[in-house]
């Protein structure tokens, strides 16, 4: 195949032309598709930054309140045993208390008891001492004539 200067020049031109119509037609919707990807990148990127920072701030803050939500919990706990040691003091003070009340009762009941024991024992005693005089005797003593000789006779034992 032969080739020609005038094949050549319109290869060329043919060449030039081309290229002057597909920039014309391409290269700006191209370079616009390329500069409006561009930007939609750099402000995802932006936003993907800004995202990061204000996750990072959320962190901080939370590790913020969380420290801040144990010491209020320790703060808490702390006061919730000193009102329960207080509340124990309390109810042992209260429990002393009653104890010393009961025994205070138990006590009278108990000289109560005794004195009704002793009261009781005293007119046996009598009724006994009238029985053994009343057979020494061989004749009926009542107990009215010797209560005060045996009332006499406790009153010095005491």
């Amino acid at each position: 195949m032969d080739l020609h200067p005038a094949d050549i020049l319109i290869y060329m031109i043919n060449i030039a032309v081309l290229f002057i119509l597909l920039r014309w037609i391409l290269w700006k919707p191209v370079g616009r598709f390329l500069s409006e990807r561009s930007a939609r990148v750099r402000s995802e990127l932006d936003t993907a930054e800004k995202t990061r920072l204000d996750a990072e701030a959320l962190k901080e803050e939370y590790a913020d309140n969380l420290a801040g939500i144990e010491a209020r919990s320790r703060d808490m706990l702390r006061e919730s045993q000193i009102k329960a040691s207080e509340d124990a003091e309390e109810i042992l003070i209260d429990a002393r208390e009653k104890a010393k009340i009961m025994i205070a009762e138990a006590r009278e009941r108990i000289a109560e008891e005794k004195e009704r024991a002793i009261d009781s024992t005293r007119r046996e005693v009598a009724q006994l001492a009238t029985d053994m005089a009343s057979r020494i005797l061989k004749r009926e003593v009542v107990p009215g004539d010797n209560e005060s000789a045996v009332d006499d006779f406790f009153s010095d034992t005491r």
